[in-house]
């Protein structure tokens, strides 16, 4: 099957790397539409966070996240070795423009 037939058919599996406030919003638009993410960050306690259905971002509501754990949408992790279970990659990470 190609890329673009997992797609379609919502077999993908998405890969988000940087789960901050760019990376979990985006995560859940795509868990809400039916696909499977993984998500990749190196703080642990995000992770942990997430991993329990919560949220750690003020602004950014529990509840679908809990939903999306809770379907097996949505896996948060610090192994980036898992990154060859996903048919697409976006990275979410910080761009600081005065390095």
């Amino acid at each position: 099957m190609t890329i673009l037939e997992k797609i379609e058919n919502k077999s993908a599996v998405i890969g988000i790397v940087g789960l901050g406030y760019v990376g979990l919003p985006l995560m859940l638009a795509y868990t809400a539409k039916g696909y499977r993410c993984i998500g990749f960050d190196i703080d642990q306690t995000k992770i942990d966070c997430l991993e329990r259905g919560e949220s750690y971002i003020e602004h950014i509501d529990s509840a679908p996240i809990k939903d999306a754990v809770d379907k097996k949408l949505f896996e948060a992790t610090t192994d980036f070795s898992r990154i060859s279970e996903v048919e697409a990659i976006i990275l979410c990470v910080p761009t600081p423009l005065d390095k």
